[in-house]
């Protein structure tokens, strides 16, 4: 029961014509009261502060406000019922819901848990999604304002926050609470429904786990994590985990529409409704309403509980701007686009095809692989994604471009971004799409060239110059679909022919990315061997359409699309040593060249031909330098405003001015498991209980964060707790007994193999240090020259060797095959070219990932590359350590929209002066 405090002196007993009864609380915009109408039906009262707006202009604003709050359908929320702005003590009136609010029910309680917290979560969310059909942002969304009635938990003061605004009487950086702001409220860009679904996701994971997802202790610690850090999300358990992460991206356009986030719940709960054209039914209920329906019966089901295994991919879906009248309905998805197709009888499997790890082990670590992992159907921008509701599960198609979010939505057009990198690596000093594997290359790339697809901040892909991607049902043909009418900088039109001659070219460098992203493309080997060609398996059907053709059956190729590599290039690129355009390449991309010297600066300006706007910024600057130091130097003085941090670099940064990320790098302990103390799976599992990430991250300067698996966090679906227990905690007895097990008893010798790069040093010393402490081994260091990296992999691969190897590692493109197989399938670093350094086999694991190539659904596919994971973590084939992260400095305060994208990079089309 909701408590009702008396009345006070000084309160009113009646307001209008309701007659108050009670006080049911106060806050920042008013007090509550518990009132009666006429006929004696309770209601709450909002009784506005006195500080509310007197001028006419703003009440008018105030009423249209509140009447377009009246008309949201009454599904999981407190309708709001009547409103008088036009006297002296303006109020609000709303249905009286009698239950606690959740906030004061998670104070006294402690977390949800099961049944309670999936029906939470339903019918909060079946509530939002009334209220954004209705035209409305709630803005303050929170668990104070989610009330738990008998039948359900309700939704109470949408609205409420943008009619105050419309009065003057709040600021725009006022509205919300800070603990459940999104990115964009706090920057003060403009705010529509995904701010809501942000702060749904901080709630549940409230919820969950009794914390706030971003802390609670000062607001501007808050707002940084909010902006710069990852949610904590807790003990929340999946498949909600998996759902809210996606609620939480930074990019509000990566974040799922309310409606999807609903459908995509009733599926696991199995309450989705049948399938259903948008006109009304037997009883007059669209399927709309028919999903609120669903929604609201849903939420109040004691028995009501999400499956584990999700029936269909969940994507996310771009949020619809409130440019319209606040009276204007938002769209939502509808239906009508075709489910896909089911996958293709299973057949014997044969090993899938795959291609060299592109991690350059020869680099010091900050200079290594940026992140890039993605889900190439998570498409978010302007994208169209469309629901079909058949057979209660819950499908997404994508089409469209994705063209919104791309450019500033705020700040003011002109000036440049100057920012600080490394030079580029080439002999040539060039950084065309065929080499940019990394650092500055892939960056510079980033900017004069826009591919088919690319990947979003927050992990997921999103169309832009493909509108389709399909396969046939073994996933070995695949059929590209192109935006028309797009050009390159010079005029040349960017059609199927460019795309065909990207490939080509990028295939022809046999030292770049294309020797690990291309060698299943029908034809590479040729192309490669020649230095020229063209690739027998990429066809161009017409101006607007390509067709590949795969060596063997991958399911995941789409994934590898966002990488330069795939990039288009105009006639002019000629062959792949032309060293005038891999110099000055000519792109279709948000900037263009205007100038470069090698080895000292890179200068970009706005290329107004870019298929998806025009940037607010004129330019980019690049600031050329390999010395840290001098980097560090010239961000202090001034004279950049963006210097991306080396890992090697992290223990000593000041902590002003940063942003972070997680990066798509874990660094991991190989045990040599053929012969040597490593051979026991108790003598590994021993080592991985021993060791204190906490500390190993210290050494680092607290910036990377302890991994718990293989697959690093960025990859959606992995590095959560729970799949590697020993990763998990420290257990010095735990490790203690199955060292004894496995027969290392004190003073046994174990080799620690590592390179003397700044960061390996600094973990060999703290791992050989707690392995000496915990365990009581003789750690014997062997360590060998950065440059040395063939000797060090035959050294650790030789039959002599045995005990534990570092391996710092990322992924080549967008998923966890690129990740799981180089390092651990199908046979011996040394007969393969990759780096299975620890001579692990298992025949389990290996029939896994062929299984997941073969698997056409994302879910199910993802699915698959768990398991494989989990059978290696089991066996502790792989000891994770930690998960690197991208950190730089940045003069956030000068820009609008600037932010770090998926490699960590600055995201410089988006960005705006303020």
């Amino acid at each position: 029961m909701t408590d009702v405090a008396p009345l006070r002196e000084g309160d009113p007993s009646r307001l209008g014509a309701y007659r108050l009864t009670g006080l049911l609380g106060e806050g920042g915009q008013g007090a509550v009261y518990l009132g009666e109408d006429e006929p004696g039906h309770r209601v709450a009262v909002k009784l506005l502060h006195a500080r509310f707006s007197g001028d006419p202009k703003a009440r008018s604003r105030f009423a249209a406000e509140v009447a377009v709050a009246k008309r949201v359908s009454a599904f999981c929320t407190a309708r709001v019922l009547d409103s008088d702005v036009e006297g002296d003590r303006p109020y609000i009136v709303s249905e009286y819901i009698d239950g606690p609010a959740l906030s004061r029910v998670l104070a006294q309680d402690g977390p949800r848990r099961g049944a309670d917290l999936d029906r939470l979560a339903i019918g909060t969310m079946t509530a939002l999604a009334a209220i954004h059909q209705a035209g409305v942002v709630h803005r303050d969304f929170k668990p104070a304002n989610v009330l738990l009635a008998p039948d359900g938990p309700r939704v109470i003061d949408f609205g409420i926050a943008r009619a105050l605004d419309a009065t003057g009487t709040m600021s725009s950086t006022a509205i919300g609470t800070p603990a459940y702001m999104a990115p964009e409220q706090i920057s003060g860009t403009r705010v529509g429904p995904a701010a809501d679904v942000f702060a749904w996701g901080a709630t549940m994971a409230y919820a969950a786990s009794g914390r706030p997802a971003f802390g609670q202790d000062s607001i501007p610690a808050v707002m940084h994590r909010i902006l710069n850090l990852p949610p904590d999300l807790g003990d929340l358990p999946e498949p909600l985990r998996g759902i809210v992460a996606n609620c939480l991206s930074k990019d509000p356009a990566l974040r799922p529409a309310s409606q999807q986030v609903l459908a995509h719940l009733l599926a696991l709960a199995g309450s989705l409704p049948q399938p259903g054209a948008q006109q009304p039914d037997a009883q007059g209920l669209t399927q709309d309403a028919l999903m609120l329906t669903q929604g609201a019966q849903t939420a109040a089901a004691e028995s009501a509980r999400l499956r584990t295994r999700t029936p269909a991919p969940f994507h996310a879906v771009p949020p619809v701007p409130p440019a319209a009248p606040p009276h204007a309905p938002l769209p939502m998805p509808g239906a009508g686009w075709p489910a896909p197709a089911p996958p293709p009888n299973s057949n014997t499997p044969t090993w899938p095809s795959v291609s060299r790890p592109g991690v350059d082990f020869t680099k010091p670590s900050g200079g290594g692989k940026g992140p890039r992992i993605g889900v190439l159907a998570s498409v978010g921008g302007a994208a169209l994604a469309v629901l079909v509701l058949a057979a209660g599960v819950a499908w997404v198609q994508l089409r469209g471009d994705g063209a919104a979010g791309t450019t500033a939505t705020g700040g003011r057009e002109g000036g440049t971004l100057p920012v600080a990198m490394a030079t580029p690596t080439a002999t040539d000093g060039g950084f065309d799409p065929s080499r940019a594997l990394s650092g500055t290359e892939r960056f510079l790339s980033k900017q004069l060239f826009t591919g088919l697809t690319e990947v979003g901040a927050g992990g997921a892909a999103r169309n832009r110059l493909a509108t389709a991607i399909k396969p046939d049902a073994e996933c070995r043909r695949w059929t590209i679909t192109l935006r028309s009418g797009t050009s390159f900088s010079n005029g040349e039109a960017v059609d199927a022919e460019a795309f065909a001659r990207g490939w080509a070219r990028s295939a022809a460098d046999k030292t770049g990315p294309a020797s690990y992203l291309m060698t299943d493309i029908e034809g590479y080997s040729s192309v490669s061997g020649a230095g020229t060609g063209s690739l027998s398996g990429v066809k161009v059907v017409s101006a607007g359409s390509l067709e590949v053709a795969l060596t063997s059956p991958n399911c995941d190729f789409a994934d590898r699309l966002s990488e330069p590599a795939f990039m288009p290039v105009p006639q002019e690129a000629g062959k792949v040593d032309n060293e005038a355009f891999n110099t000055r390449p000519i792109g279709n991309g948000p900037f263009m060249l205007r100038d470069y010297s090698k080895g000292t600066s890179v200068s970009l300006v706005r290329n107004d031909r870019w298929a998806f706007g025009r940037t607010k910024l004129d330019g980019v600057t690049v600031t050329l330098t390999d010395d840290s130091a001098k980097g560090r130097t010239a961000y202090t003085a001034g004279q950049t405003d963006w210097y991306a941090v080396g890992t090697e670099d992290l223990a000593s940064t000041p902590r002003t001015d940063l942003v972070s990320r997680p990066a798509a790098f874990t660094r991991m302990l190989v045990p040599i498991t053929a012969q040597g103390p490593m051979k026991s799976r108790d003598a590994r599992q021993a080592v991985s209980y021993a060791l204190d990430r906490g500390k190993l991250s210290q050494a680092l300067g607290g910036f990377p964060e302890p991994a718990h698996g293989i697959v690093p966090v960025p990859v959606p679906g992995f590095g959560k707790r729970g799949v590697c227990p020993s990763c998990d905690g420290t257990d010095s007895e735990k490790a203690k007994m199955l060292a004894a097990r496995a027969g290392l008893t004190s003073g046994t010798a174990v080799r620690l193999y590592y390179r003397q790069s700044p960061v390996d040093q600094r973990l060999a010393l703290v791992v050989g240090s707690q392995l000496r402490s915990v365990l009581g081994l003789r750690v014997e260091e062997k360590s060998y020259p950065v440059s040395e990296f063939t000797k060090y992999r035959d050294d650790v691969m030789a039959k002599d060797a045995s005990g534990l190897a570092f391996l710092p590692y990322g992924p080549d493109y967008p998923g966890a095959y690129t990740m799981l197989w180089p390092l651990l399938g199908g046979g011996e670093a040394s007969d393969t070219g990759f780096y299975n350094l620890g001579k692990w086999r298992n025949g389990t694991f290996d029939e896994t990932i062929s299984r997941a190539l073969r698997t056409p659904a994302p879910a199910d596919r993802t699915g698959l590359f768990k398991q494989a994971e989990r059978v290696a973590l089991d066996d502790m084939a792989l000891i994770p350590l930690l998960n690197d992260t991208r950190v730089a400095m940045v003069r956030s305060r000068k820009y609008a929209g600037l932010r770090q994208d998926y490699d960590g990079d600055p995201t410089a089309a988006t960005a705006a002066l303020k």
